[in-house]
């Protein structure tokens, strides 16, 4: 291999890389205590504030009383925990029961 196309493949390598690591990544929550579109605009304002997150979808969950909210960030590695103290004082009254990353693509 040449010089020249072993730096043109180098740089091809990180400038992959680099488009990879901002490919939006859903995370999908369980959720309670949400009650109104009062709480709901909480909670998606409260989560718009994590790392690279660009959309938050709340519908109703499978289980009576639940919610699903589906997270849209380019962070790869979100957890429950940054969830949680995202909603800060009001995370005792919306309680995030579970928080998985999604293998489904941003629809």
């Amino acid at each position: 291999m040449t010089r020249p196309a072993f730096i043109l493949a180098l740089l091809s390598l990180f400038i992959g890389s680099a488009i990879a690591a901002d490919a939006p990544v859903n995370y999908i929550a369980e959720m309670t205590g949400m009650v109104c579109a009062g709480c709901k605009d909480h909670v998606t304002a409260s989560f718009t504030k994590l790392e690279g997150v660009s959309k938050v979808q709340i519908v109703p969950g499978d289980k009576p009383g639940t919610q699903k909210v589906t997270v849209t960030s380019t962070s790869p590695s979100l957890t429950k925990e940054q969830a949680v103290a995202a909603l800060g004082a009001s995370a005792s009254t919306y309680i995030v029961h579970a928080w998985k990353k999604s293998d489904q693509p941003d629809n």
